[in-house]
């Protein structure tokens, strides 16, 4: 009988090979586990098909007529690449798995009047399309995202970039640079920039934004807004943030602002609905018309299941380099 004998070294080569084999597995699984958790890839398609839906928004009688309800006085913006198209891009398929997650939309809290009734108003006409076009019954929510530690863009970025919500419905302002951070659909909302004018020391003279640029004026504008880029321009006031158009506004109406800086319609909606507190409120406009739109993440990738295999090429090579 022939016996085969395995030497002390060769035991300990071979448990010491099966150990770093196991801290490699262990190592790679932790850091894709750790990036899955923190960063969401979406597909083309699913992008396709959200941006299909806002197209098709911008034609859709009863958003139209929401919109209008609310009270918008800025007409909605044509989507211009596809302006009189008889079929919407829609791709074959609704790459989401609907049967077993929730589609989440988001915005910010304390988003106020006309804004809150407006990203409602978007994120079901979003659902009620693909509804229709796909033939499906999405179980989907809407959140409001907490904007006080990271400011508005940065908030409202971070959720779709992790997954929190796979659609931010905002009327976000689309700035260029913005678009390099976030995928941009058509926008369904036009507006102007624009500043309301408090009670607070109405012996001091406001005409225009260039009044603003004054020592001993205080302007509050929404902390991680696209408001502060004008701050340059009006380095001479004192410059206070809050969090969210109501938190801004609220400074005003408290008479601890002499100015706020948002969007027109927020703040002509705020003056009608505040007729006690803000008895000698006015708001001018100032600059060009700006568009807002919603987004997804940038995070864009060929398909669902390509996402299974950049997963594992990416544990291979985390694996490789714990060896190393």
């Amino acid at each position: 009988m022939k016996t085969i004998s395995y030497g002390l070294y060769s035991k300990k080569s071979f448990f010491a090979l099966l150990l770093v084999l196991l801290l490699v597995l262990n190592c790679g699984i932790q850091f894709v586990k750790t990036q899955s958790a923190n960063i969401q890839y979406v597909s083309s398609d699913f992008v396709k098909a959200i941006d299909a839906a806002f197209i098709e928004m911008s034609d859709d009688s009863e958003f139209i007529d929401g919109y209008r309800d609310i009270g918008l006085i800025f007409p909605i913006p044509e989507c211009v690449n596809f302006f009189g198209v008889t079929e919407y891009p829609y791709p074959d398929k609704f790459d989401f798995n609907y049967k077993e997650k929730v589609f989440t939309m988001c915005y910010q809290e304390n988003a106020g009047s006309p804004r809150q009734e407006t990203h409602e108003l978007v994120a079901k006409t979003l659902v009620r399309l693909l509804n229709k076009r796909y033939k499906i019954n999405l179980n989907y929510v809407v959140k409001q995202l907490d904007t006080r530690k990271l400011g508005y863009f940065n908030t409202v970025k971070n959720a779709v970039d992790s997954g929190e919500c796979q659609v931010c419905v905002a009327s976000t302002v689309k700035e260029t640079s913005r678009e390099s951070e976030v995928h941009f659909q058509c926008p369904y909302e036009s507006s102007s920039n624009g500043f309301l004018r408090s009670n607070l020391d109405p012996q001091i003279v406001v005409n225009n934004f260039k009044d603003l640029n004054k020592t001993g004026l205080i302007v509050a504008i929404s902390a991680g807004s696209i408001y502060l880029s004008f701050v340059p321009e009006i380095s001479a006031a004192t410059i206070v943030t809050a969090p969210g158009t109501q938190g801004v506004l609220q400074l005003a109406a408290q008479g601890k602002a002499h100015a706020v800086l948002g969007d027109i319609n927020d703040l002509m909606t705020f003056k009608r609905n505040s007729i006690n507190n803000c008895t000698k409120c006015n708001v001018r406009g100032f600059g060009t018309t700006v568009e807002m739109a919603s987004f997804t993440t940038m995070n864009i990738i060929q398909s669902s299941a390509s996402s299974l295999v950049f997963k594992g090429f990416l544990f291979l090579i985390i694996s490789l380099l714990c060896v190393l």
